[in-house]
């Protein structure tokens, strides 16, 4: 399966008369968030979608639009009952665009987590990158990394189960995933098999994010020429 992400900051400076310093606008754009099944694929409806600007619920299509700020990074958070909050990262553009992600109940993600020999601890993090080329087939050859050390990441190879590991198979899933992050700011870091990967849309091979603790986040990379 393959997601995209997106939202984002733009500053113009003007003139604050009483301070005499800048103050920031920030022009706003639509950032849609498309929530898609991982296990058949279908849109999920009556989700809550949210930006610091806005929020939404996903309609029978499984999307849900909010603003964000052009320019600059952005979280989109969905929420619903029995699952972690899904945070979505990622640097945006000066258009409106739309992120395609998943949403996993608690029950999925610790049956996923103990084929692995992994027991997520509530007050750490999920983290996930997502590497994707342009068409949205996964990026194989990419991988991913944190600049932190312990949390361990693994993939969905091309036999369909997890297994260790940083790089994206051929014939597997576009994600890779860290359990047990540790609260704070991580760096999530993108890099290209013979081309570079950038933070979905306008961003980077890498970004600073903030992990919360029982919340997955999920930062989603595009690798290659478009």
């Amino acid at each position: 399966m393959h997601w995209i992400l997106i939202s984002g900051l733009l500053g113009c400076g003007n003139k604050d008369e009483d301070s005499g310093h800048s103050a920031m606008k920030y022009e706003p754009v639509n950032a849609t968030l498309r929530l898609l099944s991982v296990v058949n694929g279908q849109p999920i409806a009556n989700v809550s979608v949210a930006s610091p600007d806005g929020s939404d619920t996903t309609g029978e299509d499984g999307r849900g639009t909010v603003e964000v700020h052009s320019s600059s990074s952005y979280t989109i958070v969905a929420s619903q009952a029995n699952t972690m909050d899904h945070a979505y990262h990622g640097v945006a553009g000066s258009e409106s665009f739309e992120v395609v992600g998943f949403l996993v109940d608690r029950s999925t993600t610790n049956t996923v987590f103990s084929m692995m020999g992994v027991s997520q601890d509530p007050t750490n993090g999920i983290v996930v990158a997502a590497l994707d080329n342009p068409d949205l087939t996964p990026a194989v050859g990419a991988s991913a990394s944190l600049n932190i050390t312990g949390a361990e990441p693994f993939i969905f190879g091309a036999s369909g189960m997890p297994q260790s590991g940083d790089t994206i198979q051929a014939g597997g899933s576009s994600f890779v995933f860290f359990p047990n992050v540790p609260t704070g700011i991580t760096a999530v870091n993108g890099m290209g098999f013979e081309n570079t990967c950038h933070v979905f849309p306008s961003g980077s091979d890498s970004l600073d994010i903030v992990v919360d603790a029982d919340t997955v986040h999920v930062v989603v990379f595009s690798c290659g020429a478009e």
